[in-house]
């Protein structure tokens, strides 16, 4: 154990950490957690393994990657992102003086494989939303509720996936949404204002199909309710809505694994292959960087056989 790793000061240090991203920054709770358990992470490694956490350098942050990766099976992008929160804490804690050196910046990231997004196609697209819209494969009764409000709950759920296809936002930032977050001009939803990682606020445009349908449903819903409010005013919660989208492709035939962030992943897609340029894609879905939009230069096959027809 190292004698010189002061375990106070460094919990001390994470809790201003956490209140900094949480109060200063405006993370979300849930991104709070996620650092909170890298930063645990971290700090028992380095009790382990005899080191201190204000002295490190960036080959002790390449033991620690590779601990994880061979002793723990952690992924490569789990590693990555858990030296992201790393280099973080540290250059907080270089303009407290805490530390004179960010250890994780020279250090060896692991390369993450290249994955290609899975999305939905045209056909599978059309085939989900149909499946959603037919009332007909709703059960007459299911634990005790009543068929009106199955049938409520499946409305509310064939918006929430239709506003993820036609808006790409993450399911948080959809499930956040309040009915005064949508620009409504004479019944018609026009956009979205959209709070998303780093408190960034952004507007999404809705295209005129899906906007004249999300308009009608949210008529005359007070300014202040929460768009995909449950009838006890509770918000759906993320899980609930992964389980049901996942019985939706299960009748709609659809054996591919499509979670609610697959069909941001869909709307990419789409805006692609209608011939949006990366930067556009960046800002509507928030994107801090065009690299991260660049997986989905891997997506548009649709368009490039298209312009290969031409030819």
């Amino acid at each position: 154990m190292a004698e010189n790793f002061d375990q106070e000061l460094f919990a001390d240090a994470r809790r201003e950490f956490l209140s900094h991203l949480r109060y200063a920054q405006g993370h979300r709770q849930t991104t709070c957690y996620a650092y909170n358990s890298d930063l645990g992470i971290w700090g028992a490694w380095l009790i382990e393994a005899g080191k201190d956490w204000q002295t490190v350098k960036y080959p002790d942050v390449e033991q620690f990657a590779a601990w994880q990766s061979r002793d723990r099976g952690v992924s490569p992008a789990m590693v990555n992102r858990r030296l992201s929160a790393l280099s973080t804490f540290y250059r907080w804690l270089m303009r407290g003086g805490l530390v004179e050196q960010d250890p994780v910046a020279l250090a060896q990231k692991p390369k993450r494989p290249l994955r290609i997004p899975v999305w939905l196609e045209r056909e599978e697209q059309a085939q989900l939303e149909a499946t959603i819209r037919d009332r007909r494969n709703i059960p007459t009764n299911v634990f005790g509720h009543n068929q009106k409000r199955m049938t409520e709950t499946r409305r509310r759920y064939e918006m929430l996936f239709g506003l993820l296809l036609n808006s790409g936002l993450r399911i948080s930032e959809a499930l956040g949404l309040k009915v005064l977050d949508v620009r409504l001009v004479e019944g018609i939803a026009k956009s979205v204002r959209v709070i998303g990682k780093g408190n960034k606020e952004r507007l999404v445009p809705l295209p005129a199909s899906f906007a004249q349908v999300f308009g009608f449903w949210l008529k005359d819903r007070p300014k202040g309710e929460a768009v995909f409010a449950k009838p006890d005013g509770k918000p759906i919660s993320p899980q609930a809505a992964r389980a049901y989208l996942w019985g939706m492709l299960q009748k709609a035939g659809i054996e591919k694994k499509i979670s609610p962030h697959k069909l941001r992943h869909t709307y990419a897609t789409n805006l692609l292959n209608a011939g949006a340029e990366l930067v556009d894609i960046k800002a509507l879905l928030g994107h801090e960087s065009v690299a991260t939009t660049q997986i989905y230069t891997n997506v548009g096959q649709e368009r490039m056989e298209k312009v290969v027809a031409k030819l």
